[in-house]
């Protein structure tokens, strides 16, 4: 039997039913840090913690350690967390703020070291000759936005049904008994030695230029845009639309749904400019127009929008590498701005909607102005060029 057709249907499987657990998960605790507490800032500081503290924590254990990216190292690492927040879940401190924060660290750390742990094997899949770069590219992003965007419309429904120490206890029990479907991999042909991750000195080495640290700018503009949704709309559909958790995960499932067909419909092309002026008029769509079938409408188009987005950037990204050694260095500096980005924005973004600030109805103009820095980033980008050109002629 042909281990390819076996290989790769499993692989991207397992991506959406990992990625889908974990957003399922977060959604329930943002969901219900809103609605328990009432702090807007708690919902930032839960996301938050659960972007960039696992991303801190490996850097400073693989400074003293090896990490070494392999499934079972994964298998363990779930089964640890998520025993963990199944047995938080049958004692009062998940209704706690200080259980809020613990879960979402704990979530933060299984959802870090799944990313890294499948795009390694995912690369070891284009490295052994069983797909394409431009293939595995697409396979994965699709996995993932399938996932994260389904598990926030099976986690919202969930919410909606189960009060929190339930819903933890359906989530992290089938969350376990997924790890039986790392078995499917039983196929996956040996792995090929790993490039060692660049260190801080050594990515300082290369020099990247001021058109791709603009290009990682704007990725990790989206990074932002994407933590403004995720900690905004809640307070918007729930404060102020008075919507339940269920029309939050359709919002989001719809905009997992516009993701998928930007990235499976290649020939839909939108230009940069195009996309960013589609994701502000969406963004006012579903804040401030409180229908619930343009609110669908927009999501859908937001979601196609910054996947449109992204994909572009991103093979502007790999295009830019001249060898493999700078794509290292690309790689590693545009996931620190990305998720130290999108994980400060919940943070930020939800500070300004405090009783002393702003309020609960800052979240809109909030929201949209989100967009609009994206699209200043865009702008600056594509405006760049021609300054530097402009310079360089005189």
């Amino acid at each position: 039997m042909n281990n390819k057709k076996i290989t790769l249907p499993a692989f991207y499987t397992l991506v959406t039913l990992f990625t889908g657990l974990d957003m399922a998960i977060v959604i329930a605790m943002v969901w219900f840090g809103l609605e328990t507490t009432g702090s807007t800032f708690l919902v930032g500081a839960t996301l938050c913690i659960a972007t960039v503290v696992p991303y801190v924590l490996e850097q400073y254990l693989s400074r003293h350690f090896v990490v070494e990216m392999s499934m079972k190292r994964l298998l363990y690492i779930r089964l640890t967390v998520f025993t963990a927040i199944l047995a938080l879940s049958f004692t009062h401190v998940a209704l706690m703020p200080i259980g809020f924060l613990g879960i979402a660290f704990l979530v933060g750390v299984t959802d870090y070291f799944t990313i890294s742990t499948l795009e390694s094997k995912n690369t070891k899949l284009v490295l052994a000759g069983h797909t394409t770069s431009d293939t595995s590219a697409r396979l994965m992003q699709t996995a993932i936005q399938i996932g994260a965007f389904g598990g926030a419309l099976l986690g919202g429904m969930i919410v909606d049904v189960f009060p929190v120490n339930q819903t933890l206890q359906i989530i992290s029990i089938a969350a376990i008994v997924s790890l039986g479907a790392i078995a499917l991999l039983a196929a996956t042909p040996a792995d090929v030695q790993e490039t060692p991750q660049p260190t801080a000195s050594q990515a300082g080495a290369v020099s990247l230029g001021s058109q791709l640290y603009l290009l990682i700018v704007v990725l990790s503009m989206i990074g932002f845009h994407i933590g403004a949704f995720n900690s905004l709309v809640p307070i918007v559909f729930q404060k102020l639309n008075g919507w339940n958790a269920t029309l939050f995960g359709t919002a989001s499932g719809l905009a997992g749904l516009g993701a998928f067909c930007a990235a499976v419909l290649p020939r839909v092309r939108l230009s940069s400019h195009a996309a960013v002026a589609l994701i502000v008029a969406a963004d006012v769509a579903i804040v401030y127009f409180a229908h619930e079938w343009v609110m669908m409408a927009a999501a859908f188009v937001l979601g196609f929008c910054i996947n449109s987005l992204r994909i572009q950037l991103r093979r502007q990204l790999i295009d830019a590498a001249p060898d493999a050694r700078t794509a290292d260095v690309i790689a590693a500096k545009s996931s620190l701005f990305y998720l130290l980005v999108s994980g400060a924005a919940p943070m930020l973004l939800t500070l300004f909607t405090t009783h002393a600030l702003l309020g609960f109805e800052g979240a809109r103009a909030l929201m949209v102005a989100s967009a609009l820095l994206l699209g200043s980033a865009v702008l600056l980008r594509t405006l760049w060029p021609a300054q530097r050109t402009a310079v360089a002629a005189k």
